[in-house]
């Protein structure tokens, strides 16, 4: 049976107050990747707590290729998120010494992420102009259009809320 996604979150924050490649941090973590395979918190940090395994056993090879299909797992499973992104990206950059590889990589994580700030801004600001909190609205709106000056989110987010008259 698949465990729930409360029971999920309290392995995984179990494992996350463990020390880092501790071998009871991995045997969670472990038991989180075969539950649900797909569960991306626990494919990244089972990829950083792998690496932080002091137990030498393998050629190095087949073990860094192990982390790396995790992190690989972890961006196709969150639909190319970030944090996922990112992920990959550090292995890359440190591990592989791949630094075009990592670029690409992180232009992609940054991205996403000035897609999902843009969008939660806008959501911001009609959210604070529907609880007449105009002041700060504003100041939002302020931020928001300094970073994304064209924006047409950002612009109706504005009339939304009413802060354009």
């Amino acid at each position: 049976m698949h465990p729930s996604p409360r029971e999920l979150q309290q392995l995984l924050s179990e494992a996350r107050s463990l020390e880092l490649g501790s071998p009871r941090q991995l045997q969670l973590l472990e038991s989180l990747r075969t539950h649900c395979p797909a569960f991306v918190p626990a494919l990244l940090i089972s990829s950083r707590a792998e690496l932080w395994n002091k137990d030498d056993s393998g050629p190095p090879e087949a073990y860094f290729g192990e982390i790396e299909r995790m992190l690989h797992a972890a961006v196709e499973s969150s639909g190319r998120e970030p944090a996922a992104l990112i992920g990959l990206a550090r292995f890359m950059s440190v591990v592989r010494a791949s630094p075009q590889a990592a670029e690409a990589l992180y232009r992609e994580a940054s991205a996403k992420a000035l897609e999902s700030l843009e969008e939660s801004w806008a959501g911001l600001i009609e959210s604070l102009g529907e609880q007449d909190k105009m002041d700060e609205a504003a100041r939002t709106a302020q931020s928001a259009r300094a970073l994304f000056p064209q924006s047409k989110q950002i612009s109706e987010a504005c009339e939304f809320a009413q802060l354009d008259k």
